[in-house]
């Protein structure tokens, strides 16, 4: 294991967020992300008081070759937060989501629902990006019957994939592979890989985000547009008849 993920796991196995061991640390929840995400190494005096506040040594925090206990903690994420609604942070240039309800996980995702306009929108999170999970306080009442999904579900349908940035400033930012992603349709899911449509294939471990396409709303507006469309050009048509001078109303 990494130092940032040796981190990442005794943090979240402690259930404390970034923002709380920025603090105890006198540091920026920023330069917490960063440790975690491998882009940044703690000061030695950072070293020091992250071992005091988990209780481990310099040395297995700093040793790669060296796991800890907590480790099970990233892969046990669904027994705390399910049922419970969240707003997601992922490292770097990674899109999080805001006000999912967690309704489930396997190995290497998190899966959620969340409502835009009023249509339920099923999605899932690659937990390995994940560095901030924020509970938000709902009035709402979950429901008892809650669906519960797995991978599978993605299977057949139109989702739009979300790959993890490229690391640095200008990478990330000028990183534009999704592009090639927001409208596709997943045949499979193996250990390693999501088999698309038409021959392409994804590393899962490169996955930040999966979420369904809302159609209903796109096929309304299309409706929308098109009628808009038909209407222009039967008034085009009907202009196009009259007599200088002469107007009509439509």
């Amino acid at each position: 294991m990494t130092l940032g993920e040796k981190l990442k796991s005794l943090r979240c196995g402690n259930k404390i967020t970034q923002e709380e061991l920025a603090e105890k640390l006198s540091v920026s929840r920023s330069a917490v992300a960063k440790w975690e995400s491998d882009t940044g190494i703690p000061e030695i005096n950072n070293l020091k008081a992250i071992s005091k506040i988990f209780n481990i040594s310099i040395d297995e925090l700093i040793n790669t070759a060296q796991n800890i206990e907590f480790t099970q903690s990233k892969d046990k994420i669904f027994d705390s937060y399910n049922g419970k609604y969240y707003n997601i942070d992922l490292t770097g240039w990674n899109d999080g989501v805001f006000h999912a309800l967690i309704i489930g996980e396997d190995k290497d995702f998190l899966f959620y629902k969340k409502t835009e306009k009023r249509k339920d929108i099923y999605g899932l999170i690659g937990k390995r990006y994940i560095t901030e999970m924020n509970e938000l306080k709902i009035s709402n009442d979950v429901p008892k019957d809650m669906a519960k999904i797995d991978r599978t579900y993605f299977c057949e349908k139109r989702v739009s994939i979300e790959l993890a940035c490229r690391e640095g400033l200008i990478k990330g930012f000028f990183d534009f592979r999704n592009d090639d992603y927001l409208d596709v349709i997943i045949d499979s899911f193996s250990e390693v890989k999501v088999q698309l449509k038409f021959g392409r294939a994804i590393e899962i471990s490169s996955i930040t985000k999966i979420e369904e396409k809302d159609y209903v709303f796109q096929e309304v507006n299309q409706s929308e547009n098109r009628n808009l469309s038909v209407r222009n050009h039967l008034s085009g048509s009907v202009f196009s008849f009259l007599p200088p001078g002469r107007s009509v109303r439509i």
